[in-house]
C-alpha cells in the first residue's frame, strides 16, 4: 500500500491494481445528522482491503443521469472484511438520487482506491474534522489505538499513545455519530460557528484551546473543505508539525485517467505539478499544497 507523502517528496502513485468492480447490496441505510445519511454495503472485495483513508467508487445501475460514478471515503469495515460504511451530505443529483435507496437494493462500487493515511509510529495523533470530514478519519484512529486491523493482509500499524479528534461544524446538527469515535477510546471535542454545541469559533480556535505544548510527539490527520484544511496546515507548520490531509476534490474516473481531480502539489525543488488526487492522492503532506 502506497505511504502517505512526506514534506518535499513527490507523491507515489496509488494506482487501481487491487481494486475490485463489484455490485454491493444496501444492507442499512439511515440519517445520522442534518441532510446527512450513512450507508453499509455487503462489498467483501473492498471492505476486506480498505486501510483508512482510502476511498470507493460509487455508482447506481442501470441510470444515465447521474452518469459517472462519485468517491466516497470508507468509513469503516464491519463482519470481519465483508461490510463497508460510507457517509455522505446531500448535494445533488447523485446523493440526492442515493438517500431515496432502500435495504436490499443494489450499487456498483469499486475500490478500495487512493493511497490512504500511513503516518509513522507518533505518540499523540490529533485527527481534525470539517464538515463531513470525519468520514476519513474513523478508522485511522481505531487503527493507531490498536481498535482494529485493516487491509489485507492485515498491516501492521504503529499505536499511538492518544488519540484526539477536533471536529468543526456550522452547527450542532451536522455532528452525525460522535459516539462512534467516543467509542474508540478517541478524545473527542467540538467546535461550532453559531455555538450550538461546544467550543464557539472555527476547528483552529478548538485546536489553541486543546493541544498544549506537553512535549509529545503530534502529527495531524486532516480532512474537510479545501480552506480549513489550508488553515490547519498553516496551523500546524507554525509548530512544525506534519499535516496530513486528504483532498476532496471533485472525480470521474478515480483511476487517474481523466485529470479532473488535480492538485497543485510542490516538489523538493519548490516547484510545483498538478498531481490526481485519486491516485497520488488523495492523501498529501498538507505543507506541499499550493492552497
Amino acid at each position: 500500500m502506497a505511504e502517505a507523502v512526506t514534506a518535499g517528496a513527490s507523491p507515489t502513485a496509488c494506482y487501481a491494481d487491487r481494486a475490485a468492480h463489484t455490485p454491493a447490496r444496501i444492507v442499512a441505510h439511515s440519517q445520522v445528522a442534518d441532510s446527512t445519511f450513512r450507508i453499509r454495503l455487503d462489498c467483501p472485495a473492498i471492505a476486506a482491503n480498505a486501510v483508512p483513508g482510502q476511498f470507493a467508487m460509487v455508482r447506481i445501475p442501470d441510470r444515465n443521469d447521474p452518469l459517472l460514478a462519485r468517491p466516497l471515503a470508507v468509513y469503516d469495515t464491519f463482519a470481519a472484511g465483508r461490510y463497508a460504511d460510507f457517509i455522505y451530505l446531500v448535494h445533488g443529483k447523485f446523493t440526492t438520487a442515493l438517500k431515496d435507496m432502500s435495504v436490499g437494493d443494489e450499487l456498483v462500487v469499486w475500490g478500495p482506491l487512493g493511497n490512504g493515511f500511513d503516518p509513522p509510529a507518533v505518540d499523540h495523533l490529533v485527527l481534525v474534522a470539517g464538515g463531513i470530514g470525519q468520514t476519513a478519519l474513523l478508522a485511522l484512529g481505531r487503527e493507531r489505538l490498536g481498535g482494529a486491523t485493516y487491509g489485507s493482509p492485515g498491516r501492521v500499524a504503529p499505536l499511538a499513545r492518544r488519540v484526539t479528534l477536533c471536529w468543526g461544524a456550522r452547527h450542532a446538527g451536522m455532528f452525525g455519530d460522535v459516539d462512534d469515535f467516543r467509542n474508540a477510546g478517541i478524545d473527542v471535542h467540538l467546535a461550532t460557528l453559531d455555538g450550538s454545541t461546544g467550543r464557539q469559533g472555527t476547528v483552529v480556535d478548538l485546536l489553541n484551546d486543546v493541544l498544549g505544548d506537553d512535549g509529545e510527539s503530534l502529527r495531524v490527520a486532516c480532512c474537510g473543505p479545501e480552506p480549513m484544511m489550508a488553515a490547519v496546515t498553516r496551523w500546524a507548520q507554525s509548530r512544525h508539525v506534519v499535516c496530513d490531509v486528504s483532498l476532496e476534490a471533485p472525480m470521474a474516473c478515480g483511476i487517474g485517467i481523466c485529470f479532473t481531480c488535480v492538485a497543485k502539489v510542490r516538489d523538493a525543488e519548490g516547484t510545483w505539478d498538478y498531481r490526481r488526487t485519486c491516485v497520488e492522492g488523495p492523501v498529501f503532506d498538507g505543507s506541499t499544497i499550493e492552497w
